[in-house]
């Protein structure tokens, strides 16, 4: 059937209306003439396959990967990148307006200094033969030799990696790489469980001999636990006059680019405000915490990954830091340790399911909590979480826009809060 794509929706799809039933239609563009299949019909709307573009839109663009809508991991290649952050700004306001009842403009557009080769982390499945990503909203999984997201010391590895498993009948499920600037790495190899390991070589020359020679550790899990270590568990990462320790087992941000202009920003909402105390939750290794603490007198961050908050204390000493505490603790419990310390400016930087009632009523009622910044990689939960800051007296002062994920869907920003 032929329809017109009405505009681009959170997810990435084309969303077209046609005798009062709704479609959703992935790699289209605003205004674009499609011939689809439809492939799944819900209750409330029918999922569509792309089967030809009848009238392309001025703004798409030949995808530069031949893995582009076979692979799940990109959503965007079919348009320019001007293009794509123009639609996340209109995404993430209509999410605003839609879920959280909120009308305003988004107040700037921090772009990827480069729109592929960004990611210092890969997460890849194997499952004995291929080594790759699952396709969209699936669990079939492609065979990939290259991926233009990756820095290009993580892709130069994905073929020796490949060859390495298959040769030594190595079988993990989930394979997870960092790589820091200087293209030092860390893996973990995760596997269903302890009965997988016969076959692991707890030899780390044959590794960087046959894989890389970069690798720094390599960690074997089951259920989430480490087994075995080879080598060492942590890197170093410099982002601009800061060192930060990041371990096998703690987050750190994606896009090599935009990690100092996230430091940057949040900072700029912070410095010449005379603020005296901050509380950063979700502080990870102190990413935020400690470039933040520059501005303060006292930084406090709360995290619950151990690992995260083990790293974060090394960090302070590295940054040569004496006003930052870093707690390790679930968000719920911070909140009593939030509330004895009194800050007048708190970070959130939660996953994707974002902060609950709970943790914003315990925030709005300390009285000393004069601004809100909100680092958010989801704008549904977003939407809703600022709602509920407004009915606690919170106003909206600016809303900004951080491209972390070019070429996919996903939605990074910066919102400022006040009262």
């Amino acid at each position: 059937m032929k329809l017109k794509i009405d505009k681009v929706v959170y997810g990435g799809y084309g969303l077209a209306k046609e005798n009062n039933t709704v479609y959703f239609v992935p790699y289209t563009l605003p205004d674009e003439e499609v011939e689809i299949e439809v492939v799944e019909d819900k209750k409330d709307y029918k999922l569509g396959r792309l089967v030809d573009v009848l009238k392309p839109s001025e703004y798409r663009v030949k995808p530069a990967c031949e893995y582009f809508t076979a692979c799940g991991g990109c959503d965007f290649q079919h348009t320019t990148y001007e293009n794509q952050l123009l639609l996340k700004k209109e995404i993430l306001k209509d999410q605003l307006l839609r879920i959280g009842k909120i009308e305003t403009e988004i107040e700037k557009i921090i772009p990827s200094k480069e729109p592929f080769r960004y990611r210092n982390r890969a997460q890849l499945k194997f499952d004995g033969k291929n080594l790759g990503f699952y396709k969209k909203d699936s669990n079939d999984l492609v065979n990939i030799d290259y991926c233009l997201l990756l820095k290009e010391d993580i892709e130069k590895l994905l073929n020796p990696l490949k060859k390495f498993l298959i040769k030594y009948a190595i079988t993990p499920s989930n394979i997870h790489i960092f790589s820091n600037t200087k293209e030092e790495k860390l893996i973990r190899f995760e596997f269903l469980d302890e009965s997988q390991f016969s076959n692991i070589i707890y030899d780390m020359n044959i590794f960087r001999e046959e894989i890389d020679e970069k690798i720094k550790g390599i960690g074997f899990y089951a259920k989430h636990k480490r087994y075995s270590l080879l080598g060492e568990d942590v890197v170093f990462e410099s982002i601009g006059d800061y060192k930060f320790r990041v371990s096998m087992d703690s987050f750190f941000q994606v896009n090599v680019y935009q990690i100092k202009n996230l430091i940057d920003e949040v900072a700029s909402e912070i410095k010449n405000e005379g603020f005296k105390k901050l509380v950063d939750f979700y502080c990870g290794v102190g990413t935020l915490t400690i470039p933040a603490s520059k501005y303060v007198k006292e930084a406090l961050g709360i995290e619950s990954n151990e690992e995260a908050v083990k790293d974060a204390k090394a960090n302070i000493k590295h940054n040569k830091l004496k006003n930052v505490k870093f707690l390790k603790a679930q968000t719920e419990k911070g909140l009593k340790y939030a509330k004895d310390f009194l800050p007048e400016v708190v970070i959130f930087d939660p996953p994707r399911s974002g902060l609950n009632r709970k943790i914003i009523n315990k925030i709005s009622q300390i009285q000393t909590v004069r601004k809100i910044i909100y680092v958010s990689c989801d704008p549904s939960t977003l939407s809703r979480d600022l709602r509920q800051f407004i009915e606690n007296g919170f106003k909206i002062k600016k809303v900004k826009l951080i491209d972390m994920f070019p070429q996919t869907y996903h939605i990074e920003s910066i919102s400022i809060l006040e009262r």
